[in-house]
């Protein structure tokens, strides 16, 4: 089992930029995606920010996708391309596009059919006609995207016409997330665009292979619970769906503080994701601000699913084997009651010993990983093993592997600008050689079979509420 670390040995904190005068972001404005081709062209004459000289003995291979990210900063996006041995900083100016706009939330990804798509939704101020009236708001989503990616040699040389091709859709709701995510559609599957907003529904576009434009369609064909959230009046702020194989996880946390899971099972026959059973749902009484899946092992060795959600009043819980316990086997992270909102999560191996550890951010700008011990007495714990404190909100947390050595750095988004962290290069040369010994693999064993047991030991209780509303069943 993965022990406790000093996790000042496994992170270099080694670049922080500032985002541009007068640009801050939020909870909503981090989009990553892939490329199969480099930010930058290592010869070009730009200046790109080195990291630490990769450990391979050779000379590092160009990988056939690079990780980028973007960050929007209201007025304008900044980008992180990711190049061999380094990364690239650009600054996307939206000006022309938007005006006195400011963006609140953005996404991000490529395919093959679509290219390179930019979506994001912006707010306006608006005049009232008569005095007495007060000044509104108008609200937009705009879509970019630019189909002949393959043709250019690096992102860098067509991410500035990104912009000459979009689309713009008036809102009558006020957006809050964008994500995206693969759907069938006639038999051929395609990525979609989904919006949440304050409208108590979930918009669902498409873009049309003919016109290549973006069009609302039907959610429900495709994720029965979000559909079923519109009529509950549920205005969703935190939206995740993964898929774990043949199981699609469909989770989604609301500002009245209730999270709402859905599993869907993969039909062998029509390759559509057919919901299996009735969705479930929990009170957490504060609004939900992040939700984050992972497995308990970052290599692919373990096929769990769980799940970490946080909430805007002090609260990180973590639910382990969502598709065979729903929300019954929970775990509090006590740390997270002592600091004030509780803003974003994230999941990734920060110790490189093939164990995910579980990362926090919060309003006052403290950053905690967790990371899972060995049960003790029968009880599955995460502890507090490293804490660090930043001069501004943190919004957002992720790992890229933007200088393509192989190891993942661990991103901080704030209110102001991104902090850089990679791994010492030393201790992930000395994990990636050292094989689990016998007691740390019984230690993942024990833990895969206590839960395993707990679960029958609980076949007879009725630990799921018999009260159903409209299919949706509540976990108390």
């Amino acid at each position: 089992m993965c022990t406790s670390f000093l996790m000042d040995e496994c992170l270099k904190k080694i670049y922080y930029i500032n985002f541009p005068p007068g640009g801050r972001t939020n909870i909503y404005g981090l989009a990553v995606f892939e490329t199969p081709i480099p930010g930058e062209l290592l010869n070009s004459s730009s200046n790109l920010i080195a990291s630490i000289e990769p450990i391979h003995e050779n000379k590092v291979e160009e990988s056939k996708t690079y990780h980028h990210m973007m960050v929007s900063t209201f007025y304008g996006i900044t980008c992180f391309l990711s190049t061999a041995s380094s990364w690239n900083i650009i600054e996307l100016s939206l000006e022309k596009d938007i005006g006195q706009g400011e963006i609140i939330s953005i996404d991000s990804f490529y395919t093959d059919k679509t290219g390179l798509v930019l979506a994001f939704t912006t707010v306006h101020p608006t005049k009232s006609k008569s005095s007495a009236d007060e000044d509104g708001y108008q609200y937009f989503f705009r879509i970019y995207w630019m189909k002949d990616l393959c043709k250019a040699k690096c992102v860098k040389e067509f991410l500035p016409k990104l912009t000459e091709r979009s689309q713009i859709i008036e809102l009558p709701f006020t957006p809050t997330q964008i994500t995206h995510t693969i759907i069938l559609k006639n038999e051929i599957s395609e990525t979609s665009l989904i919006l949440c907003g304050t409208d108590d529904g979930i918009h669902l576009y498409t873009q049309n292979s003919t016109t290549t434009l973006w069009g609302e369609e039907a959610v429900y064909p495709h994720f029965p619970l979000l559909s079923e959230l519109a009529r509950l009046e549920s205005n969703i702020l935190s939206l995740e769906i993964r898929e774990f194989g043949e199981k699609k996880i469909i989770a989604a946390g609301c500002q009245n503080g209730i999270l709402h899971l859905a599993i869907m099972q993969k039909d062998s026959t029509t390759g559509n994701f057919v919901q299996i059973e009735n969705p479930t749902f929990a009170a957490l009484f504060s609004p939900i601000t992040s939700i984050s899946m992972f497995s308990s092992r970052s290599d692919g060795e373990s096929h769990d699913i769980n799940m970490i959600v946080t909430c805007a009043i002090e609260q990180g819980i973590i639910y382990r084997s969502l598709d065979k316990k729903n929300f019954q086997s929970s775990f509090q992270l006590k740390e997270c009651t002592l600091h004030d909102s509780v803003l974003c999560s994230h999941v990734m191996d920060v110790d490189l010993d093939g164990c995910n550890e579980i990362l926090v951010g919060t309003y006052g700008g403290e950053l905690m990983i967790f990371k899972l011990e060995t049960p003790v007495e029968g009880e599955i714990k995460y502890k507090l093993v490293w804490q660090r404190s930043f001069a501004h909100p943190i919004y957002r947390i992720t790992g890229l592997d933007l200088n393509q050595d192989g190891y993942k750095e661990l991103i901080i988004v704030t209110q102001y600008g991104v902090h850089i962290f990679v791994p010492n290069l030393e201790k992930a040369k000395d994990q990636s050689n050292k094989p689990l010994n016998d007691s740390e693999q019984k230690d993942l064993e024990s833990v895969a079979t206590l839960e395993e047991l707990q679960t029958d030991l609980k076949l007879g209780d009725e630990m799921v509420s018999d009260t159903q509303q409209s299919g949706i069943t509540e976990t108390t």
